[in-house]
């Protein structure tokens, strides 16, 4: 069972034809002209030129004369015959010409396509190379540029998606072309697949101004760099043979490295959010890297390169590792450089993910948020889900990905929002259904699946204009940081909404407001959560390798469950890092303690309305394949989707990928339509964590925490527990003395008096009850977020602070 592109269960959208000739006017700029081939004939311009700044041939003859070599393949035999005009060179990779034919067209065999294509370039001036072989050559690269632009993903250019199927579709169709186009410019499929090819890459990289305009992808890293080795080559294809830069203008290019510097955890692997079976770098990775050091000479995308140890030495097209991995740009280890050199936190506008870290070192934690739209098949149902990393992995993607297509796994646990540390909002009869309603999927309590947004995905500005209510199901509405430039570590930010990922019918509103704080490696989550009804169960999940430690005497009471009341802590831990977290809201809650051998992958509900409890067990499939289940219900799951042909369950790829097998649930220990979750994370080496002394602020219209190491002034955050911008705040500080205030969901831009007056004798404070102590100032910045700094001073324990608006 071979994976296959996607088969989308929305009707195309049809550019008309105003609209279509409108593209091809705005594209004229990025077809082969006839022109263009015709000069072609005097020299080679397939990812380089004569006088090309960034691989001419003299360039690269000065490199090959201080040692470096092009690979022993078609391409780099090609190129080294090119540089050197050695025939023997020549005559190697003539030899293949001669003595082999290309591979069927198709998604995995588009890198022998662009070989070759770059060896029929190279070598056209070639006396050897001889007019019949030129014939066949040209043919076979032609035959297969044609039957790629047929398929689905090119037939209708103006729809191309930016899509790792789709991407390299275009990347075999445009290479064979250009190649063959070199040889039979005249050819009518030629002039033909000049504008579709010129369209579709139009269209490819305007989506990609939607979806990752600063970088990263949607689908995960997996599919990313499936996606962004053809995305990189059509762009140096098109620099140098027609003389137009993408990376001009489009700004996913030059935020390659800052993708991988920031994605990747710090063991050197890729983030494992959405179907990540392969989070380990390999050679597509190695040439996304090559490309940010030869387009834009990074100095970090160079040590990822050469110096981490982190990606692969081969290169998925090899010739590229001499004409991309520019010796001359020298590599920068990120932990090498100076405080705030390198920005602690990125943002990745249009995916709407957001990284948090505390340095570039080993031992550095990293969190990533994520609440952006849904706009692809291989993302998850995990809007508001956030991971955590320090010397393990704290709090993961849970699950893994299917083997080779669906599974049961995978449709009723993987991609659900139960495997994700995310909130849970249950209702027995909401319905969840799997591809156009074929199979009926479990209950989760999760956001909402329909197939029409799993199957599809955007295919043009046009498209996601008239469909953003299909995609636009969360957003990160707010990310601030305190950075400074002195390198304070300061803070991270970011406020997610959540809301229309799932049900209206069941939710009316859910936030995510995450907190880091650097300097402490301390994380701090704040959820307000509306429900349509009470009885809708509430469940606050966090997912993890081990079987955590939760404060206090469990009970069990089945399906993998612990439960342990009002538990106020709780540890998770895997290699050697730790988490405890401190559950301060709901003040009366329930803590469980699910998982171990068996129940791993729990989802709560059955299909059939069941109650919570009511559901099951969802295991992985084996990953070097095997028979199908016996399980009924699994067995009737696989015949259902694919027929009762199937066999057995093919093998997994899933290789480094950490599926974890124990999570824990924090619910509302009463019923109410509005719940608020606030939980505090204490993040260290293993055994290291409980330094910290923590309380809970409360007031109207707010929440927050105050934490503070021994013997030191702590940190008090406060968020808005309201809609409304704050113009009103008065909060009593802990029972320890605090440095600084720091408060979100102000009036943003606005000022604010600041008044401290005293409040409990007790705590050994000499003011008086009642009695100011201070009147400061205070601005809230463009986000309403503002710090009030105590100074060469303390705020007083329990001292009460408000804060009025201007």
């Amino acid at each position: 069972m071979k994976r296959s592109s996607p088969s989308f269960s929305i009707a195309s959208l049809h550019l008309s034809r105003r609209h279509f000739s409108q593209m091809l006017a705005a594209t004229a700029a990025f077809a082969f002209s006839k022109e263009m081939y015709a000069q072609t004939k005097r020299g080679p311009t397939m990812l380089l030129g004569a006088t090309d700044p960034f691989c001419g041939l003299d360039t690269l003859r000065m490199r090959y004369a201080a040692g470096h070599r092009p690979s022993n393949d078609i391409a780099g035999n090609a190129l080294a015959w090119l540089l050197t005009n050695n025939n023997e060179f020549a005559k190697k990779s003539l030899a293949i010409m001669q003595t082999s034919s290309l591979p069927a067209a198709g998604s995995r065999g588009w890198p022998a396509y662009a070989n070759w294509a770059l060896a029929f370039d190279w070598l056209y001036e070639c006396r050897a190379f001889d007019q019949a072989l030129k014939d066949r050559v040209a043919k076979q690269l032609l035959d297969g540029a044609t039957t790629m632009a047929a398929t689905p993903d090119i037939k209708h250019p103006e729809q191309a998606s930016f899509h790792n199927y789709t991407t390299r579709f275009l990347g075999l169709t445009t290479f064979a072309l250009c190649a063959a186009a070199k040889h039979r410019p005249n050819d009518p499929m030629v002039e033909e697949l000049r504008t579709k090819v010129a369209v579709a890459f139009q269209n490819i990289l305007q989506v990609s101004d939607i979806v990752a305009p600063r970088g990263s992808y949607h689908e995960s890293m997996d599919y990313m760099r499936i996606a962004y080795v053809p995305m990189a080559l059509l762009a140096e294809l098109q620099r140098t043979t027609a003389g137009v830069d993408p990376a001009l203008r489009f700004g996913i290019y030059e935020n390659f490295a800052d993708t991988y510097l920031y994605k990747l955890f710090p063991d050197g692997t890729p983030s494992r959010e959405g179907d990540n079976e392969y989070p380990i770098l390999d050679d597509r990775d190695t040439t996304a890297l090559g490309y940010a050091v030869h387009r834009f000479k990074n100095p970090y995308a160079a040590w990822l390169l050469r110096d981490s140890g982190f990606a692969s030495p081969k290169w998925m097209l090899p010739v590229l590792d001499f004409l991309w991995n520019d010796p001359d740009v020298v590599p920068r280890n990120p932990a090498a450089t100076a405080a705030g050199e390198i920005p602690l936190s990125r943002y990745f506008p249009g995916v709407d993910q957001v990284v948090f870290r505390n340095g570039w070192g080993a031992n550095a934690t990293r969190i990533e948020f994520d609440c952006g739209p849904y706009l692809a098949k291989h993302q998850h149902l995990d809007r508001g889900h956030f991971t955590i990393y320090h010397r393990g992995h704290l709090a993961i993607d849970s699950g893994a990905d299917y083997t080779e297509s669906e599974s049961p796994h995978y449709i009723n646990y993987y991609r659900r929002t139960v495997a994700h540390n995310t909130m849970l909002v249950f209702d027995p009869k909401e319905h969840f259904f799997w591809s156009e309603n074929l199979l009926e999927a479990a209950n989760d309590g999760g956001q909402r699946m329909d197939s029409s947004r799993f199957w599809n995905t955007v295919r043009s500005r046009e498209d996601w204009e008239k469909t953003r209510d299909l995609w636009e199901v969360g957003h990160l509405a707010i990310v601030d940081t305190g950075e400074e430039a002195s390198g304070d570590a300061g803070y991270h930010y970011a406020l997610g909404d959540a809301t229309r990922a799932y049900s209206p019918h069941k939710l009316r509103s859910f936030t995510r407001q995450v907190l880091y704080l650097p300097g402490l490696d301390v994380l701090l989550v704040f959820d307000r959560v509306i429900s349509t009804d009470p009885a809708f169960r509430k469940s606050w999940l966090l997912h993890g390798v081990d079987m955590p430690w939760v404060d206090g005497k469990g009970s069990a009471t089945g399906n993998g469950e612990e439960t342990f009341g009002n538990a106020s802590r709780f540890r998770m831990q895997e290699g050697d890092g730790e988490i405890l977290v401190h559950t301060l809201l709901p003040a009366s809650h329930l803590t469980s303690r699910r998982g171990g051998p068996g129940l791993e992958f729990w989802t709560p509900g059955n299909a059939s309305g069941g109650p919570w409890g009511s559901g099951r067990n969802w295991p992985l499939e084996p990953a070097e394949g095997g028979p199908l289940p016996i399980d009924p219900e699994e067995l009737a799951m696989w015949k259902k989707f694919y027929g009762n042909d199937i066999q057995s369950i093919e093998r997994s790829n899933h290789r480094n990928v950490v599926p974890g097998a124990w999570r824990v649930e924090v619910s509302p220990a009463q019923p109410q339509l509005e719940d608020h979750f606030l939980h505090l994370f204490e993040i260290g080496d293993r055994g290291k964590t409980g330094r910290f002394t923590v309380e809970l602020l409360q007031s109207a219209g707010i929440a927050g925490a105050a934490c503070a190491l021994a013997g030191a002034a702590g940190i008090a955050a406060i968020f808005p527990a309201q809609d409304a911008p704050l113009d009103y705040v008065e909060v009593t500080l802990p029972s320890f003395p605090c440095h600084t205030v720091w408060i979100a969901g102000l009036e943003p831009n606005r000022h604010y008096n600041v008044e401290l007056v005293g409040s409990n004798l007790a705590t050994g404070d000499a003011t008086p009850p009642g009695v100011p102590v201070a009147s400061l100032q205070a601005r809230a910045n463009k986000h309403g977020i503002t710090q009030v700094k105590s100074g060469a001073s303390v705020f007083p324990p329990t001292s009460r602070m408000s804060l009025r608006a201007v």
